[in-house]
């Protein structure tokens, strides 16, 4: 009698893990979609982002053939390249703020620097 429970509690869990899968595949493409329109609206069109969006294409094909595992797989390397795509933009516009302020900085230490010497000057010339 306990033979067949277990048997069907084996089939309804083999059963469920199937599910899952399709699930995992469906909630991966949804994100990688999601970080898609995010790196197009942010006018982004490197290596990457032409990579995850064969990628992209490919899992959905895959999802549309059944092949759940192939599909969650694909849809979570799009969902990589993506954020590799809006890192590296991050990165890139990080440096150009930081070459920025570092030509801030030099500046301001040259004004500094011209304050100074006056105000040396100004201290020579009233000294009696």
């Amino acid at each position: 009698m306990q033979k067949p429970i277990l048997g069907l509690a084996a089939a309804a869990l083999l059963a469920a893990c199937g599910s899952n899968q399709a699930l995992l595949a469906r909630r991966n493409q949804s994100e990688a979609q999601q970080l898609q329109q995010y790196c197009h609206k942010a006018g982004l069109n490197n290596a990457e982002t032409v990579k995850a969006d064969q990628t992209l294409q490919s899992a959905a094909a895959h999802l549309a053939d059944g092949k759940e595992e192939q599909a969650a797989s694909e849809s979570d390397l799009a969902a990589t390249l993506y954020r590799l795509a809006l890192a590296s933009k991050e990165l890139s516009d990080t440096q150009a703020q930081v070459e920025d302020l570092k030509k801030g900085l030099a500046k301001d230490k040259d004004q500094l620097q011209t304050y100074q010497e006056i105000l040396s000057e100004m201290k020579a010339t009233r000294k009696p």
